[in-house]
């Protein structure tokens, strides 16, 4: 299992990946990340267990190395397109999981903004959302999922 970041729509997505290879590079030494710093080096691909998470019926997973501004403006831009062809479009940050029982099921966190309002900063907040945070003391072990609606 792992963490996963996607959009969902009810319009078709598109995959986008980096216009050509860049270095990735993990100094452990000095605990540094070295990915060529080109603000197109991330991923989207087509994700299709998104009904798994939402009504929605298209999908697709982020995929980075780590979050800088310029990519952020990138994914607002690549939403502002797809919220020509629907209402609204959800960005997701979940844990993937097949199956739940009632007392594990995830505690989901959601927002909506406008497209006009959307900010690098929310993109930030639900990459660096913690997942595993214990958010019911009933049920400690209960994952946080949580939902950015952006509406044209």
């Amino acid at each position: 299992m792992s963490i996963c970041t996607f959009i969902a729509s009810d319009f078709p997505l598109t995959e986008v990946s980096p216009v050509q290879d860049y270095p990735f590079e993990i100094n452990l030494d000095n605990g540094t990340i070295y990915d060529g710093g080109a603000d197109d080096n991330y991923f989207l691909h087509f994700f299709q267990d998104v009904q798994n998470y939402t009504n929605k019926k298209n999908g697709v997973c982020l995929e980075w190395n780590y979050f800088t501004e310029g990519r952020a403006k990138q994914i607002i831009e690549y939403m502002k397109n797809a919220l020509q062809n629907t209402t609204s479009i959800e960005l997701w940050h979940v844990w993937l999981m097949d199956y739940y029982e009632f007392e594990d099921r995830p505690v989901i966190h959601r927002q909506t903004v406008s497209i006009d309002e959307l900010t690098t900063k929310h993109i930030k907040e639900i990459d660096d959302a913690e997942i595993w945070n214990t958010p019911d003391k009933m049920y400690p072990n209960r994952p946080s999922f949580y939902c950015l609606e952006i509406k044209r």
